[in-house]
């Protein structure tokens, strides 16, 4: 049983973890030539991006430390190999863009330790409908998620900060429930990744001194899945994640399949100054951030909070959903 000093330790080890890290996936960076171009500055300079090797470390480190008092072989062995699975693709792109076809194919993978594991119920609460029964069709589910999710938070880091000011608003509802369903496990990873967030954005918030990366989006989104299926909170996870999903189909029907955002002769938005404008040529993708920029035209800092503001507006409807349409199904 994890108690409340376990859930301390956990976190302290995550943010020390973290905090030790960030200087060092900077140094990784560099010496490895992985850096990008923060393109919404004038002029354009290049930042390490290979930062969210210190998310993934603090959660591990953290998740070590509750493996202790948690006791679950099963669970913690599932939790380190599909998160491993989602972060190690993610860090192989960094390098080396992938097939846009293929990345999500691969990124069903990382939800194979959880269904070899068992560590599910395929009784997932539906609003409207209740508890359900999928046991023959909810392992492919659980493929289907690590694809969609992890992609969804990956597509959204695009903005100083943007992925992780999102990813706490979602981790917000989501550690709530956890709480109320006593699923204290769960809870338990949702305030270690809360954690390593928090010391990574001393970094990445604007001006961004390093970015995420896809390992850093990539193991996020991983660690969002695996909180929502062992939480059996699918559904409270689906609707705050509702802005990330929407901006990813959006960049798929807008791109008219899975294609890479480099293969459109047209950006979604343009920089005028410090100003982000949404480019209004017809083949420039649809983003969030383009609808956001429409008229005026927005700062980065100012799209980055509204982002946040949508993020909140989605924890506080996935909120909703749970008292009113789940809680005591």
């Amino acid at each position: 049983m994890v108690a409340f000093a376990d859930v301390v330790a956990a976190s302290a080890a995550a943010g020390f973890a973290a905090a030790a890290f960030l200087p060092l996936s900077k140094h990784v960076s560099r010496k490895t030539g992985c850096v990008g171009l923060d393109v919404h500055k004038t002029p354009s300079y290049p930042v390490p991006k290979l930062g969210g090797l210190s998310i993934v470390a603090g959660t591990y480190f953290g998740v070590g430390v509750l493996s202790i008092a948690l006791n679950q072989t099963a669970f913690v062995a599932a939790f380190y190999l599909s998160t491993l699975v989602a972060a190690v693709i993610g860090l192989f792109e960094d390098f080396r863009e992938l097939n846009p076809v293929l990345k999500p194919l691969l990124l069903t993978a990382a939800g194979l330790p959880v269904v070899l594991a068992g560590v599910y119920t395929p009784t997932p609460v539906i609003p409207f409908v209740g508890s359900t029964r999928l046991t023959v069709i909810y392992p492919l589910l659980i493929l289907l998620g690590y694809a969609v999710v992890c992609n969804a938070v990956n597509s959204i880091d695009v903005l100083n900060g943007s992925m992780s000011y999102t990813s706490l608003c979602v981790l917000i509802p989501l550690s709530i429930v956890s709480f109320l369903e006593g699923r204290i496990e769960v809870l338990s990873i949702c305030i270690v990744l809360a954690v390593s967030l928090a010391v990574f954005l001393t970094q990445n918030s604007f001006p961004a001194k390093v970015f995420a990366g896809n390992v850093g989006s990539l193991f996020v989104g991983a660690v969002l899945t695996f909180i929502a299926i062992t939480g059996r909170i699918e559904a409270v996870a689906i609707v705050a994640l509702m802005p990330q999903i929407m901006n990813e189909f959006h960049i798929i029907y807008s791109l008219r399949g899975f294609k890479s955002a480099k293969s459109s002769s047209a950006r979604p938005v343009i920089l005028n100054s410090s100003i982000i404008k949404a480019n209004v040529e017809r083949d420039a993708p649809i983003t969030l951030l383009r609808m956001l920029a429409a008229d005026e035209g927005v700062t980065e800092k100012q799209a980055v909070a509204r982002l946040t503001l949508i993020s909140l507006y989605s924890a506080v409807l996935s909120l909703v959903t749970y008292f009113f349409l789940m809680k005591g199904v």
